[in-house]
């Protein structure tokens, strides 16, 4: 029994009902991630009439959730890489839960900053943990698909989340809290959490080898019910691989890998929530009431699923690079379009052509950047990616209020489209190839890593 076995044993699964019940279960910490990712800017416009903000003041506090969501993303990858997969997921649902309610009894701008900072935290590291924990569940033949299957459910938070607020923000001067208390909800996980299984990939990796085949016994098990007999499972024939260390993202092949992963995370976060958290406060800016407003961002974010479907159809049918690229490209074209009208009806449609494809590029980018790191540091360079988009954005909110007030509204989308654009140009020139080729394929341990660590045990006592 070896790693090479226990992934080959994962990726030989037929497609079965314990993929779907799996499925489900990643799913529902990832639709409140995902609904409670957008839980401020739905608040925001109220927050402008109710306290007064200014767009600066919004901009802070814009600034302290992806302060947060960095910090999330960076540490808590670390952490999960070390603990486990499970039990991070556990402990960051109940902590951003924690504190999306505690958004909801803020009573002034500072407790609210502290309180937005701590729910990006807890946010950005869930997510974290459930990208890595779809790539190392699902076979490598259809895990893209999986992946678009996930956000296809979780981005269904975005329109409900949206009709939530259209509900409750106009409700009155409190109206506004409400929707921390729905970005809240995620705890219901923890209900269902004993009936998450860990990653066999990342037991083994722990050299915990006979729980990864007990787990996988079980998971066999269930799965014969519904399909019949498993084919058997043919391990690649390598040398054994001690352990890489976080350092090994920045050795080797992985050095242009997170660069580039880097970057395209830094450009997609500044296009994409340039435009998912603005737009609503820019229209009441513009002179649209509070009501249109949430009605009109409501509409375009129907959007979100039906682009989370484009992505399960092409996620695995072509290299995702070039999915990715394109879907970018368009973003660009179609954002800048939006940017120019002020019809309601050209608003709606330029607008849900965005939102269908920022969801489609969300879907594709979320499988595609766990894929490029080994098992050991899945989350931890996953995480940093993600992070590193997080952290632009505590500079984005600054820089589109500095852009609005000075320049005006269609700048602002001159800005996102550019974003986008220089997304699809670092995908295209510089990203990796990972569509349905085995993790431990695309990723070996980096040799001097390996040696080093091979150095360093043959000098521990015992040893020689």
């Amino acid at each position: 029994m070896n790693d090479e076995l226990i992934a080959a044993r994962v990726d030989r699964l037929p497609v079965s009902r314990f993929h779907w019940k799996l499925l489900a279960l990643v799913s529902l910490p990832f639709f409140f991630d995902i609904s409670d990712i957008f839980t401020f800017s739905y608040a925001a416009p109220a927050l402008v009439k109710e306290w007064g903000l200014s767009i600066p003041a919004i901009a802070m506090l814009t600034s302290g959730g992806f302060f947060g969501m960095f910090i999330g993303a960076t540490l808590g990858g670390m952490l999960s890489d070390r603990i486990g997969r499970k039990r991070a997921l556990i402990i960051y649902v109940a902590f951003y839960s924690l504190f999306s309610l505690a958004n909801a009894l803020a009573p002034d701008v500072p407790i609210l900053m502290i309180t937005r900072v701590l729910t990006g935290v807890g946010i950005s590291s869930a997510t974290a943990v459930v990208m890595a924990y779809i790539a190392e569940m699902f076979p490598a033949r259809s895990r893209g698909t999986w992946q678009g299957w996930a956000m296809v459910i979780a981005l269904t938070g975005i329109p409900i989340t949206s009709w939530v607020a259209r509900l409750v923000v106009p409700s009155g001067p409190d109206g506004w809290r409400w929707i921390f208390v729905w970005g809240a909800l995620g705890i219901v996980f923890l209900a269902f959490a004993k009936f998450f299984p860990e990653s066999p990939r990342w037991l083994s990796r722990q050299g915990r080898l006979a729980e990864a085949d007990a787990l996988l016994r079980r998971i066999e098990t269930e799965v014969e019910k519904s399909t019949g007999p498993l084919p058997e499972a043919v391990a690649a024939t390598r040398p054994p691989e001690v352990r890489a260390r976080w350092t090994a993202m920045f050795k080797g092949q992985y050095i242009g890998r997170t660069l580039t992963l880097w970057a395209i995370w830094i450009l997609q976060t500044l296009g994409f929530y340039g435009f998912q958290a603005w737009v609503p406060t820019l229209l009441v800016q513009h002179g649209i009431t509070i009501t249109h407003s949430l009605t009109y961002i409501t509409l375009i974010n129907v959007g979100a699923v039906p682009g989370a479907l484009i992505a399960t159809y092409l996620a695995d049918r072509f290299e995702r690079k070039f999915s990715i690229a394109a879907a970018a490209f368009l973003i660009a074209v179609f954002g800048l379009l939006y940017g120019l009208t002020f019809q309601p009806v050209l608003i709606v449609s330029f607008g849900f052509v965005v939102g269908m494809l920022l969801q489609t590029f969300a879907a594709l980018c979320y499988a595609y950047t766990p894929e490029q790191y080994p098992t050991d540091i899945r989350n931890t360079g996953a995480g940093f990616a993600y992070g590193m988009g997080r952290l632009a954005n505590v500079a984005n909110a600054f820089i589109i209020a500095a852009i609005y007030t000075n320049f005006g509204y269609v700048w602002v989308f001159a800005y996102i489209a550019g974003a986008w654009l220089c997304t699809s140009a670092v995908t295209l020139l510089f990203g990796a190839r990972t569509t349905g080729r085995r993790l431990e394929t695309i990723n070996p341990v980096p040799l001097h890593d390996a040696q080093s660590e091979l150095d360093r045990s043959a000098l521990r006592p015992g040893n020689h």
